[in-house]
């Protein structure tokens, strides 16, 4: 699993720790999910150098909201739970395996249109390290003392 749906899910799982969480894709289109739950999906939109020793990773995060059943009619879930969540950290979430995702707030949109779910829409961005080959650090100094060889 990717490291910022795994943040994704665990922003998710903090603001709805009632909810059963899908992200394979697969999974969500054949409908067996029980309710309520959130299926999250994540589609990278860019990647471009930061620096010497980490790149910038713009990525687009979907969240379905998919509302329980009480006697035959979906009771919708509040969004805004996430919302404030997200607020309160000024819109900056750092998940259990330290990936710090940066929510940009002006594209976070909410889609309460169809009576079964809630479509949650933002885009973030996360630093990843530049993968780096091991080189052999030198332990050992050979250092003359007069200068002479």
């Amino acid at each position: 699993m990717d490291r910022d749906l795994s943040t994704l899910i665990d922003l998710v799982e903090e603001a709805y720790p009632q909810i059963s969480i899908i992200s394979q894709l697969g999974e969500w289109m054949k409908g067996t999910f029980p309710l309520p739950s959130a299926f999250v999906m994540t589609q990278t939109i860019s990647e471009k150098g930061n620096s010497l020793t980490s790149y910038k990773v713009i990525c687009e995060a979907t969240i379905m909201l998919h509302y329980p059943l009480e006697q035959e009619k979906q009771v919708p879930l509040s969004t805004g739970v996430l919302r404030d969540l997200l607020r309160k950290q000024r819109y900056s979430y750092r998940g259990k395996n330290k990936l710090l995702l940066d929510i940009d707030p002006n594209t976070f949109s909410v889609n309460t249109e169809k009576k079964e779910r809630a479509e949650i829409i933002f885009r973030y961005e996360y630093l990843m390290p530049v993968r780096r080959e091991q080189v052999e650090k030198i332990a050992i100094f050979d250092v003359k003392e007069d200068g002479h060889g």
